[in-house]
């Protein structure tokens, strides 16, 4: 299979056009052009709001939304696209679903609708839905009367059906992305957190298409997103469902949408809507202004980011081996990290405030350890909360609540620095957990609250000038993290206790977790957890430039090497294509730096360099360049384009006159700054990269 790449070339030069005019001054956020988002910026009539026969209308030059009172039933048409978008009622024999129609406001209406039943008695909410004039946006917002209601978990609006062998649905669920096939007989999660994931959004769109909308959840901390397989017309297809969850057991406050509808772009383009919002909130943070905050944090572009062995002679040697930058995590005597500072590495160490064993005395408060029960998360039922369990069961961690967190490192990290010249540290859990309430009145939190609490921490440490870590990554963090250990990785889908840290031996080791639950099977991994076919970078489209990612730790890029070594140059190829960091163990136990000292510095060499040159730019495109979606392909804003082959099959990759056969998990890599082939030459796999400053060649 050949493909002409010189076309594409030429595209991405032209993206540089596009980053020139950014780093000018100009804008493309839709706020700095004076829109509302989601608008386009073309004239057009004014939204049309009013009664048509039975139904009700919104429409303005981009969509037209009609909804059908009687059954609730309600469909979107995209006029670009000429898609109708229908919705499925689950039961049409329902009346006057929705009620009490009125304009409200030149660009929108309210309806009342019933959100749940108690004791025989309705409860209804207002539906108050906006189409702005020009916007492929349509924004929701629902309310009750009595906002102090006891509420409990509740389904709300009717799901658009869309059914394709291309239909995908797009989800950041502790992921960087996943799309799972629509047409899919069973999917393995379908339930999902509006609090836990990455991004707060879930799409649905066509992967040849292009079409495609998103529900945006705005007030996403008490929510959930429902996979529901439904069917339509003879045909069945999972549908995202958006619920509302109660707030300290009641409604408490408005619950916020956006559905976002796109004709073309996909993925790509609901990713790019979402960047949008996130710039509007001020989460859109990019390396060139965090860099002003702390100039270290250079140090960090192109480090692998490696464990097991903090010492000024794996400093040294990792040096002397061609290691231009490394991110150290582990405690050294203070004299050797100076001298690890000095060879321009960044010193850093791991570090947790949720996670605590018990003491007597406020005195003896650290990091680890707090008053028991009453420094705890009280939950709803009266229990406190537990919190991490040892593999071997033996020591039981308790939640510390998150109203204490800030406290608790202001006494800790000043005094660790004062004595050891740390650049940085590692947060963990703060941002891979899910928020919860608290219900203890020395400490009471809401789930929004507790998130403020995760900022408050975060943006404490980076005050200290520190490169600063968190486990996994969420949305909300991203302006005070410099870099997530886990966004590359799909947590859910590990055959092994990953967070134990116990690699297992071969692919059909069977594990049960301390808590009681089997873990998937080696094939829900192969599949969902490194499989290509069902991944895309959603987290890069939208946070590249302002945050770097890697592995989980328990599956980090040479955790696999006894159970199955191919796994690693296939992570090396996920780092190139999206242009990340790998993490690395150097112990014996888990690492390949003593053993495997080769595979350590092939996937420094295939995946760093690059990382130095790129991790400060935007992700502009990701796409699928073959039907089997085993050749893929990334667009960088300085012009760097990426193409990855996944396949088992070699790939021959046309660019102007020249040919390319690319192996498995073989790449091309062409930029204003770098070139870097990984290709088959003569039967034997040949890579070669050239930087400005950096050249090598390998035969394998």
């Amino acid at each position: 299979m050949t493909r002409d790449y010189s076309r594409c070339v030429q595209h991405a030069w032209l993206c540089v056009m596009w980053c020139l005019l950014v780093t000018a001054g100009w804008s493309l956020s839709t706020s700095a052009m004076g829109l509302e988002p989601g608008e386009t910026g073309q004239q057009g009539p004014a939204t049309h709001v009013g009664q048509e026969g039975n139904t009700w209308v919104l429409e303005n030059a981009l969509l037209k939304v009609v909804l059908e009172p009687q059954t609730g039933a309600w469909e979107v048409l995209d006029k670009r696209a000429g898609h109708k978008w229908s919705s499925v009622v689950e039961n049409p024999q329902r009346r006057e679903a929705l009620r009490n129609f009125q304009k409200a406001g030149n660009d929108a209406l309210s309806c009342e609708t019933t959100l749940f039943w108690r004791d025989n008695k309705p409860y209804p909410g207002t539906v108050t839905l906006r189409l702005p004039a020009n916007s492929a946006d349509l924004m929701m917002t629902v309310d009750m009367p009595d906002r102090d209601v006891t509420f409990s978990n509740q389904r709300f609006w009717t799901p658009l059906f869309y059914r394709s062998e291309h239909g995908a649905i797009a989800i950041a669920d502790y992921c960087n992305g996943h799309l799972y096939p629509v047409a899919e007989e069973q999917l393995p999660r379908r339930w999902f957190n509006t609090s836990r994931l990455d991004m707060p959004w879930v799409g649905v769109c066509d992967l040849k298409t292009g079409i495609g909308y998103m529900i945006l959840v705005e007030t996403s901390d008490d929510g959930y997103v429902e996979l529901r397989k439904v069917q339509k017309e003879n045909q069945s297809a999972w549908v995202p469902m958006i619920g509302w969850s109660p707030s300290m057991g009641k409604f408490s406050y408005p619950r916020k949408l956006i559905w976002h509808f796109v004709d073309k772009g996909g993925y790509v383009a609901l990713a790019k809507r979402y960047r949008a919002y996130a710039q509007e909130l001020g989460l859109i943070v990019p390396f060139s202004e965090k860099v002003k905050a702390n100039p270290e944090l250079k140090r960090l572009f192109g480090a692998p980011d490696v464990w097991g062995n903090a010492s000024l002679q794996f400093a040294q040697e990792a040096r002397q081996a061609g290691i231009r930058r490394l991110l150290v995590q582990g405690r050294m005597p203070a004299d050797q990290m100076r001298k690890v500072n000095e060879l321009g590495y960044i010193t850093s160490e791991y570090d947790n405030y949720t996670d605590v064993l018990p003491v007597d005395s406020e005195d003896k408060i650290d990091r680890s350890h707090d008053l028991v029960p009453q420094s705890v998360v009280l939950q709803a039922n009266g229990e406190r909360m537990k919190a991490w369990l040892t593999f071997d069961k033996k020591t039981q961690f308790m939640k510390r609540c998150p109203a204490l967190w800030v406290r608790t490192a202001q006494r800790d990290i000043p005094k660790i620095l004062a004595e050891y010249p740390f650049l940085g540290r590692f947060i963990d859990v703060t941002t891979a957990e899910d928020l919860y309430e608290c219900y203890d009145p020395a400490h009471l939190l809401t789930r929004a609250q507790k998130r403020q609490c995760g900022v408050d921490l975060l943006r404490y440490v980076r005050s200290l000038k520190l490169v600063v870590g968190g486990e996994h990554g969420i949305w909300w963090a991203v302006p005070y993290v410099d870099y997530f250990e886990g966004m590359m990785s799909c947590n859910a889908y590990f055959s092994w206790p990953a967070g134990h840290l116990i690699p297992p031996k071969s692919k059909d080791e069977s594990f049960t977790s301390p808590w009681g639950n089997k873990l998937p099977p080696w094939s829900q991994y192969e599949r969902w957890g490194i499989g290509h076919r069902e991944r895309a970078p959603l987290w890069e489209l939208v946070f590249h430039d302002c945050v770097v990612t890697t592995w989980y730790w328990g599956d980090s890029s040479d955790f696999l090497l006894q159970a199955a070594p191919e796994i690693t140059p296939k992570k090396d190829a996920f780092n190139v294509l999206y242009g990340t960091i790998p993490l690395l163990w150097a112990d014996r136990r888990r690492g390949s730096w003593l053993d495997h000292r080769d595979v350590f510095l092939r996937t420094y060499r295939n995946t760093c360099i690059l990382h130095e040159i790129i991790a400060g730019t935007e992700m502009l495109n990701h796409e699928f360049v073959t039907e089997n979606r085993d050749v893929q392909r990334t667009t960088f804003s300085d012009g760097t384009i990426v193409v990855v082959n996944f396949g088992s099959e070699p790939y021959e990759l046309a660019v102007g006159d020249a040919k390319y056969l690319l192996p498995q998990n073989g790449f091309y890599v062409k930029g204003p700054r770098i070139e870097q082939i990984r290709r088959l030459e003569n039967g034997r796999i040949v890579t070669t990269i050239r930087a400005e400053d950096y050249e090598h060649r390998e035969e394998e």
